[in-house]
């Protein structure tokens, strides 16, 4: 089974002069655990990505103001770990596995398509 397969499309995103509030609204207005950062234009540039973990250790833990976060102080950038649409969900496992993460974001031509989850792995079991 490849990626394209099951990713999970549209995505929530910000820039990366977004607040981490901005990123907590997205979140919740997705029901989903993580941001992708992308940058302007119609061919959104994966530039990192921002996890609810992210969010409570270097900001709320910290006591600090998520109103007065730039995004970009707090994501993971490069080298983000990224996965491509033809990709077999086995490589993206493997590649979750040996980076310890639980989101890929889908990438093809350099352009953010999608990501894919540990959650969205675990459908190929049933």
């Amino acid at each position: 089974m490849k990626v394209r397969e099951l990713m999970s499309y549209p995505l929530n995103t910000v820039r990366p002069d977004a607040t981490v509030l901005d990123a907590i609204r997205a979140m919740v207005d997705g029901m989903k655990g993580s941001v992708i950062v992308c940058g302007e234009g119609l061919h959104k540039e994966c530039l990192g990505i921002v996890t609810t973990t992210e969010i409570f250790r270097k900001v709320l833990a910290a006591g600090v103001d998520p109103n007065g976060v730039k995004i970009r102080e707090i994501m993971t950038a490069e080298p983000l770990i990224t996965i491509g649409l033809n990709a077999t969900v086995k490589e993206a496992a493997d590649l979750m596995i040996k980076h310890n993460i639980r989101r890929l974001p889908v990438v093809e031509g350099g352009t953010l398509v999608g990501i894919i989850t540990s959650k969205d792995l675990l459908k190929c079991v049933k």
